[in-house]
Formats: C-alpha cells, structure tokens, sequence
C-alpha cells in the first residue's frame, strides 16, 4: 500500500517503527473537533502536550459534492502539512510539525495524519480582542498587533498562499502562564488551523478578498478604529492609506462587501438552527399530526387547554372577543391556559384562492417561524404559543396562529401626535433599530402599515411590538432584497402622506438605517 511516513525522534519513541498508522489512527485524548471522517485531539506525551488531526477517508460523496460546488475537496492531512512547511519556509510563525503519515492511492479512502506540538502558553487573538470592550490595551501595543498581523498576511499572500479561514481565532498570541498578555513586549502570533489553505504560483484576487474579509469580519468585537484599520492598509501594502484608496478602492470596496456577507452568513446560522427544529417534535417544541391536520405547540404551555383548542378551534373562536372579520383572515381574542391570547384564523375567501393555497405552506405556517425569528433577533413581537393547520393528506386548507396579546398602543392611533414630540422621538429610535436589524439579516417585513405595529411603555421604557408577520420573509438575492426593503420604507413613510413636512422629518430621524449600500 502506497504511503508516506515523517516523524520526529520523539514521536518514533512514542508510536514506535511498526504500526505506526494503527497507533496514530487509535491515539486517543481530549477531542477538541469531530466531524465525519476527521477528529482533532490533544494529548500528552511525557509531560509534553501535542495536537493531532486525524483523517479516515472523506468518502466519494464528499468528495463529489465539493466539485459540483466548484470546490476543491480537502481529503487529508498533506493540505495542512504543506501549508506549515510553506509558513516555516517563509519565516512566518506557526505550528511544528512532530509527525506525519499518509496511505492509500484511493482519495475517498486515504487515512493520513498530522501531529503538531501545542502552542502554549498561549491565548486566541479573537478571545484577547473580546476582552477590549472592558480591557484595551495601551495604544502601542494595539498597533503592534495590528502590525503583526498585516506583516503575515502580506508575507503569506505575496507568496502565493490563502488561509481560507482567516480569522482571528486562527491566531495564537503567545502570553504568560496565568494566560495574561505582557503588552511591553513586542507581540509573537501563530497561525493555525491551516487545513483549507491554498497555495498557488499567483493567487487571485478573489482569494485575498475573501481572506481580508474574514479577518476584518472577525475584528469586529475589538471594536477597530478608522485609524486602526488605516493602519493595517498601510502595513499590509506598505502604501500610505490615501495612495491605496486612490489606486485600489476597489479591492477594499470589495473587501467590505464580502465581510458584510460574511457577517450576514454568521448572524444567519442560529436563525437556520432554530428553523430545523421548529417544525418537528423535540424537547422544547411537540408536533402532533394525523391526516386531517398539523399541530406545533410550546410544550411549557398549558397542554390540556391547547389540546382543546385543537380540537375545535372554531368553536373556540365562537366564544372569543371579536377583533376583526375579514374575508381572508378572522381575529378574536380568548383566555387559553390562563392567559389572554389572540388566534387569528386564515380563511380560505374563495375556490381561486383555495386551489393556490393547497400545496403551499399556509399563513399561519410563516408566522410560526417569523415569530421565533424575531424573537432570537432580540425584536419584539408577542410570543407565539401555537400552529395549527387542517389538511387532507399533504393538502392544506384553513390554518390558526395563537399569540399571547400584547399590550401597547396602535401607533395608527399615535400619527396625529407631532413626531418630534418625546414619545415619537423614542418610537423612531426603535424603529432606527428595527430598519437596521431588517439590513443585518436581509428581512422584508411585506405591510409597514402603522396598525401593524404597537408601542409601549413600562417602568423598564418603551418598546415596539411588530405584528402581522404573514408577508415577513428573507431576500437573498441583494437587487430583490433592495427593492423590497425600499418599498417597505415607502410604505411605512406613507403613514405620513397627508404631512409632508413630517414625513421628511421622520425620514430625516431614520436616516442611515433606511439608507442601502452595497454591503447591505
């Protein structure tokens, strides 16, 4: 079998000169990574501690699906292995390799390790850079951190090579033993986590865009200023800032886009968490379905009343405060479990309307999910309690969305008060926040309308309450993100159209959080 083998004396003592990939595919540790086919693990060997990354074969699907998405499949230790020898070769600090080992001339099959000794003492640069918020370090020091990273990138890229995971967390900057930083000494960082890299005769400039990004997106918590990011500009080209923004605006302008969808692709991953687990039944949320309908509830809610809604939610409905009786939606109010809650029904209005609605998911389905949506994006909006569909088979027909009720005023009622007045001043704050938060995460909310939302105050200050969350949906694509995001600003200044003078005072209050850019 085909193979290759390296090791350093100290690691030929330990796992020995016969079996060497049975030992090295069976060291065992403190698992730190375990992903299909590879582990990443810490263990110690005479009081010196190593780490190894062992792969088992990635398979040929893996394999196949990273080509059909136009990437290059990592099927081993050797990319890493490389990668190391390359940074050594160019001076620039990082892991020492103890051994390595490959075998196996199939891709989908080769086993191969890698064993690197631990950097330590040592802290992540992305847990150091956390601590500024309460703790920045003096001023010299900062900058030459800044320094040494823009001095590795520059050096890493000129020869030919991109991280591909160029964050601050694959920096390790080497502290005392109690794991403090002594910031009167120049600072000595290690690269890591080098399985992705990519090294090329000339890389091209999709490469550095994308490795400048991912660090400037992981310098956010540290809260860099103009000044601090002029600085890398100016260590990573060795231009003055404004030779740079003369000569290549371009490339940073493209650098800040692609952080931005870096950004938006991170603040989206719990969001798409929460989405495969609130239609299914789990620990926090219960799914009951038969052929005649589809339920999901809050298990912390009072089951035995939910049950009985369920049953027959008209006859629940019959006996509510009515609030609206419309032909496509009705909405009553109720005491269910103890609490008031508001169940708002979606009437299937004609036989047109029926026949569009049969295979797709209803109303009631997206309001589930932008609730919770909302609500892990830290914005208000009445808690969802429960779902309800009636179906024949996979056909959907009448469908129920249960909130607890809010309280607040209808800011329908408020557009008579002067919007420079206090409470306007704080409800067009929230709204700054509101627009800004829809920008982060490319949210439409469909129906800007003043009834569609509340605002109210307690002792802890006001708040906004969104509601009818049927339209609200994601927009991936950036041109019909735009559009849609402008006609749900028009549509909320429309609130104003008979004032003009106030209309362009609250588009004046909102200013940059309605205002797009291509980063958005």
């Amino acid at each position: 079998m085909k193979q290759n083998l390296q090791m350093r004396e100290d690691m030929r003592l330990h796992l020995g000169d016969r079996e060497v990939f049975t030992q090295a595919m069976n060291l065992q540790g403190d698992i730190y990574r375990q992903a299909p086919g590879r582990r990443t693990l810490r263990f110690e060997v005479n009081g010196h501690a190593y780490f190894a990354k062992i792969h088992q074969g990635v398979g040929w699907a893996e394999i196949l699906k990273n080509l059909l998405t136009l990437r290059m499949p990592i099927i081993g230790a050797r990319t890493e292995w490389q990668a190391i020898t390359h940074l050594t070769e160019l001076g620039v600090p990082t892991m020492k390799v103890a051994a390595f080992g490959e075998r196996g001339a199939n891709p989908a099959q080769r086993e191969s390790f890698l064993i690197t000794d631990e950097i330590a003492p040592s802290i992540s640069l992305e847990t150091y850079c956390e601590q500024w918020a309460n703790d920045r370090p003096p001023r010299h020091y900062r900058w030459q951190l800044i320094s040494a990273v823009a001095e590795i990138a520059r050096r890493m890229h000129s020869s030919g090579m991109c991280h591909r995971d160029f964050y601050l967390c694959h920096f390790l900057l080497s502290c005392r033993m109690d794991g403090s930083v002594a910031t009167d000494a120049a600072p000595v960082l290690s690269v890591i986590d080098l399985h992705r890299a990519l090294i090329r005769p000339a890389l091209s400039r999709r490469w550095i865009v994308k490795d400048i990004a991912g660090l400037y997106f992981s310098s956010e918590p540290a809260g860099l200023s103009r000044t601090d990011c002029f600085r890398f500009i100016r260590d990573y080209t060795g231009q003055s800032p404004a030779q740079v923004l003369r000569g290549d605006a371009d490339f940073w302008r493209q650098v800040m886009i692609k952080a931005g969808r870096v950004a938006r692709r991170d603040r989206l991953k719990p969001l798409r968490r929460m989405v495969s687990t609130l239609y299914r039944d789990g620990p926090d949320i219960a799914r009951q379905q038969d052929f005649g309908r589809v339920a999901l509830f809050h298990r912390s809610g009072d089951c035995a009343a939910l049950q009985q809604f369920i049953a027959d939610p008209d006859a629940a409905i019959a006996e509510g405060r009515l609030l609206k009786d419309g032909d496509s939606t009705t909405v009553v109010s109720l005491p269910l479990g103890g609490k008031t809650c508001v169940v708002k029904r979606y009437n299937l209005r004609n036989p047109g309307y029926l026949l569009r609605r049969l295979f797709r998911p209803s109303r009631a389905w997206y309001c589930w999910r932008n609730a919770h949506w909302l609500q892990q994006m830290g914005l208000n909006t009445p808690r969802p309690v429960l779902m309800l569909e009636h179906r024949w088979g996979p056909l959907r027909g009448v469908a129920y969305f249960v909130t607890e009720i809010s309280e607040g005023t209808d800011l329908l009622s408020m557009l008579s008060q002067d919007v420079e007045c206090e409470v306007w001043t704080d409800v067009l704050r929230q709204f700054r926040r509101l627009f800004a938060t829809m920008k982060q995460y490319r949210m439409i909310h469909g129906d800007m309308k003043a009834s569609n939302f509340l605002y109210h105050q307690d002792e802890q200050g006001g708040k906004l309450i969104t509601l009818d969350l049927d339209a609200m949906r994601r927009e991936g694509l950036t041109t019909r993100f735009h559009r849609y995001f402008e006609r749900d600003v028009e549509r909320f200044l429309a609130n104003w159209r008979d004032k003009p003078t106030e209309q362009q005072a609250v588009r004046s209050q909102l200013g940059a959080s309605i205002t797009l850019n291509k980063a958005d």
